[in-house]
């Protein structure tokens, strides 16, 4: 009598472990998951160039020269970096560095400041394949004389920003 009523025991913890796990891989699979991660912007293999000064883009010029170019970005997928002059701030020096930005194949070089625009002028003759961009302030537009470089007036931060955003974009479309 013992080993019947001793099996029946058995047999009911055998079950409801059965069933507890039946309930616990329910639970699993059908508990609401959280928010999806975000993930990370899926960029075009195109980009566009800042050329600055030594002060880089927390320069008064450079930044809404930069937010513009980002804002170009997000409208674009194209990617934005920016290059500095480092070391003697003049033009032979400067040379070097948006020959760098050539070399690197951006789509369009945007300079902003006097040394940068000053720079993009004297080099962009020799690579007229090249798109750049130079933005000028205070009313001065310096004459380029090449067809592969376009003025933006810096009117003002907003205006800059959205004039630079408009250039960038059309270049990285």
């Amino acid at each position: 009598m013992f080993a019947r009523l001793f099996e029946g025991v058995r047999r009911w913890y055998w079950l409801a472990g059965g069933g507890l796990i039946l309930i616990v891989i329910a639970a699993f699979v059908l508990w609401p998951g959280g928010e999806e991660e975000p993930r990370a912007r899926q960029y075009r293999d195109v980009s566009a160039c800042l050329l600055t000064d030594s002060a880089g883009i927390n320069s008064a010029e450079a930044k809404p020269v930069w937010a513009g170019m980002q804002d170009a970005s997000l409208k674009t997928l194209g990617q934005v970096r920016f290059l500095s002059i480092a070391g003697p701030q003049d033009v032979t020096n400067g040379r070097t560095f948006v020959n760098t930005l050539v070399l690197g194949k951006c789509a369009v070089i945007v300079a902003t400041g006097k040394l940068p625009v000053e720079t993009v002028s004297a080099v962009a003759r020799e690579s007229p394949n090249q798109k750049f961009v130079i933005v000028v302030s205070g009313g001065s537009t310096p004459a380029p004389g090449v067809g592969n470089v376009s003025v933006v007036s810096a009117s003002g931060d907003d205006a800059t920003r959205t004039a630079v955003s408009g250039a960038v974009a059309d270049s990285l479309s």
